[in-house]
């Protein structure tokens, strides 16, 4: 508040005198606390090396003497001193203005004497001895930098154009980038049609060659087989068969196997041990009981399981029955009306729609046909490849099958015999299941 004091007491009228103070900065706050009443400014003969950037938003000033003192520039944005009328920089060290300074188009006194100005700077400020003289170097200094503002304006545009231009080659460039690799992509993919094409048509005249020379190879075949020999490389050929085909034998052999190990093992724990002749047949009428009254426990259990849920879920069955009719009602009859609404609306459309589909079915019928066309050669020929290995393959399972039933028979008779009776009993028990679970379906 003191300092507000102080400043008061220097204004008189509209001028605030700061000058011979021994000013480091310039109290731009304190000054602005004191309004619009302050219209010329005194810092004369201080000790100034500055202007704050906050100095111009006096805008109200008129006059400012900034002479004698240690400046060595002024902020960027002077320039919004746009009522100043007297500029006093007498005695400082100032070498440029901002190019803001051009805006100052009230100024009609200044004085840049006894500063280390530019060659250009000093000559549009001149001597400035008398007031025509440092009327002269306002008008003069303030176009000086009107036209270095001009000039940096035409460069900023020029440079804007530049940038522009330089910015719609590149996007230039890139799109033709962009073509030339989606004629590219589309020379590669065209290249890659007629290659197909050309197999294709390869392909259909090998067909009648590929023919002709499995026919010779049938012959030559069914002479070999006369002769009593087989070729070695069609042996190698039938023996390794199909992937799919090979695992399906794979799956059957392990079956049989699991199944084997099984009886081995029903067997082994309920002779003790004793796998002999005796043990075996004791065993055997056991393990057939067990079976059969485990089987029949579970029949019975699924009976009942399937009776307790049967009576559960009658009443929703017949409730979702009775909803589904009457729903069915509501959709044919709002079907129904839909029908007609369409017809008196829109019936000539929809029957052109309807011509439209069936001649796109036919056409597509068309192509569905000259394609099996074109397949059919195809097929006869991967069956032609795949019929052999299939006979050798069925031959091969055929024949371990009977070796596998052949050793059984020999070497254990009595789990043959004990196999065959509880294969048949579980067929009796299963049928017993499935006639309980009709009847209880059509109860």
């Amino acid at each position: 508040m003191s300092g507000k004091l102080y400043l008061k007491d220097k204004l008189e009228d509209d001028e605030l005198d700061l000058s011979m103070m021994q000013l480091t900065e310039i109290p731009v706050k304190e000054i602005e606390q004191l309004g619009n009443k302050v219209l010329k400014l005194n810092l004369s003969h201080n000790l100034l090396s500055s202007v704050p950037a906050n100095l111009p938003l006096l805008t109200q000033l008129t006059s400012l003497d900034l002479s004698k003192n240690q400046i060595v520039g002024l902020p960027e944005n002077f320039g919004q001193l746009t009522k100043l009328k007297s500029l006093d920089l007498y005695s400082n060290k100032i070498s440029k203005l901002p190019v803001s300074f051009a805006q100052l188009k009230s100024l009609k006194w200044l004085d840049l004497k006894e500063n280390p100005l530019v060659p250009e700077l000093a000559k549009a400020a001149g001597p400035c001895l008398t007031k025509t003289d440092c009327e002269l170097a306002a008008k003069k200094v303030v176009a000086r930098l009107q036209s270095i503002e001009s000039q940096l304006f035409q460069e900023k545009k020029k440079q804007i154009e530049m940038e522009e231009k330089a910015r719609r080659q590149r996007e230039r460039k890139e799109e033709a980038e962009r073509e030339r690799i989606r004629q590219e992509k589309k020379l590669a993919k065209e290249k890659r049609r007629e290659e197909a094409r050309l197999k294709d048509v390869e392909a259909r005249d090998q067909v009648p060659e590929q023919k002709t020379a499995q026919e010779n190879g049938n012959t030559k075949r069914k002479q070999n087989l006369q002769n009593g020999h087989f070729d070695h490389e069609q042996k190698e050929r039938s023996s390794s068969g199909f992937s799919c085909l090979g695992l399906l034998f794979k799956l059957i052999l392990f079956f049989c196997v699991g199944c084997v190990a099984l009886s081995i093992s029903l067997l082994w724990l309920y002779t003790d041990g004793k796998m002999d002749s005796d043990s075996i047949q004791k065993a055997v009428p056991v393990i057939q009981k067990d079976v059969e009254r485990n089987l029949g426990v579970i029949s019975d259990k699924t009976s009942k399981y399937y009776k307790t849920v049967e009576k559960a879920a009658r009443p929703y069955l017949q409730s979702a029955v009775k909803k589904s009719g009457a729903l069915y009602e509501k959709v044919k009859k709002s079907s129904s009306q839909g029908y007609k609404w369409l017809e008196s609306n829109y019936g000539e459309s929809v029957r052109g729609l309807m011509a439209k589909t069936r001649e796109l079915m036919k056409l597509l019928w068309r192509k569905c046909q000259e394609l099996a066309k074109n397949l059919l050669p195809v097929l006869e020929r991967g069956w032609a490849q795949v019929r052999p290995h299939l006979q050798n393959l069925g031959k091969i399972v055929m024949e371990k099958c009977i070796e596998t039933w052949t050793y059984i028979q020999a070497n254990f008779p009595v789990y043959v015999d004990w196999l065959t009776a509880t294969g048949t009993s579980l067929y009796k028990t299963v049928q017993t299941s499935v006639q309980s679970v009709v009847q209880a379906l059509s109860g």
